[in-house]
């Protein structure tokens, strides 16, 4: 067998152990690492994506993670008009109070036209306690569950990445939830707020509420994003010199963690600190783990400027 036979062996090696497990997030994992399998004819269709996550949503009916993933897996899937009806309605049952399912309702909205929805659904956003993309519970699970089968080194060396075994699993928990675990979705907020046309103060307040929740949520990504739109609905004055204060904090935390990435595969020691900070399901708290862990202070030097920092979202 060539090396990269080797590695799709060893996939469906994980696939065929995780199929086993009773949990819904093993299925999950299961079924984001079968999506190469789509066109495989040798691949059985009980191991591949669809009936994989078929049953995760049937053991993890109550989870919101396992419907948060099945809307991405249906958004790339087709993101004409995504996710479907059945997917959105148990998210919004589920966890009413948070932004990110009304986001994606609004998302949903856009796609399909639909003006009062979409109007709607931003004002649900903007009324909900929190938010929450489950990045971080997302990559958490899969780089457990990829635990379910020892790498060899001959495997390991047949990747090629520059990492040992458990940086190379949390390489591979980051790719699958990047690509393939997030809702394409991003832009709605920007498309609903419009910051540069001058929207109405309605829209605005709400815009404002839903932009601090994702400020404060875990997700460094939603941060940055949360802290942009902020930034350019709020008028010159102290209120916005404070938001540019802690646009800076994040740019320099995001810096730093960028300039330990590498370690983060290479070195055992941080990829414990952060695998372990992750665990919680919160990016945020991860990457500040890490940081105190070297050393690195949180806030950064008077005479550091923000637009010297790579722009960065996930570690």
């Amino acid at each position: 067998m060539t090396p990269e036979q080797k590695l799709t062996q060893y996939r469906h090696d994980q696939i065929n152990l995780l199929a086993l497990r009773p949990e819904p997030e093993s299925l999950l994992a299961a079924a984001l690492l079968a999506e190469p399998d789509a066109d495989d004819k040798s691949r059985p269709a009980a191991l591949k994506t669809p009936a994989l996550l078929k049953r995760a949503q049937t053991i993890g009916a109550e989870s919101a993670l396992i419907w948060w993933t099945s809307a991405a897996i249906e958004c790339h899937a087709q993101e004409k008009d995504c996710p479907d009806a059945a997917t959105l309605t148990k998210l919004e049952a589920l966890d009413a109070e948070n932004s990110a399912i009304w986001l994606l309702s609004l998302y949903h909205a856009q796609l399909v036209g639909d003006a009062p929805a979409a109007r709607a659904a931003l004002t649900s956003a903007a009324q909900a306690k929190k938010y929450d993309d489950r990045f971080g519970q997302l990559m958490s699970a899969l780089y457990q569950a990829q635990e379910v089968l020892p790498m060899s080194t001959e495997l390991l060396n047949a990747t090629h990445a520059d990492a040992n075994v458990s940086g190379y699993r949390l390489l591979t928990a980051a790719n699958l939830a990047i690509s393939r675990g997030m809702p394409p979705a991003g832009h709605a907020l920007a498309n609903a707020c419009k910051p540069g046309d001058s929207p109405p103060e309605d829209v605005v307040a709400d815009c404002i509420a839903v932009a601090r929740k994702l400020e404060t949520s875990g997700s460094l990504f939603a941060q940055s994003a949360g802290l942009a739109l902020h930034d350019a609905l709020l008028p010159a004055g102290p209120e916005r010199d404070g938001l540019r204060q802690r646009q800076r904090r994040l740019a320099w935390q995001m810096q730093r963690m960028g300039e330990l990435s590498a370690r983060l595969a290479t070195d055992s020691r941080v990829t414990r600190t952060y695998t372990q900070a992750l665990a919680g399901g919160d990016e945020a708290t991860a990457l500040a783990a890490v940081l105190r862990a070297e050393g690195v202070p949180s806030e950064p030097p008077a005479d550091w400027k923000a637009q010297d920092a790579a722009p960065q979202t996930h570690p």
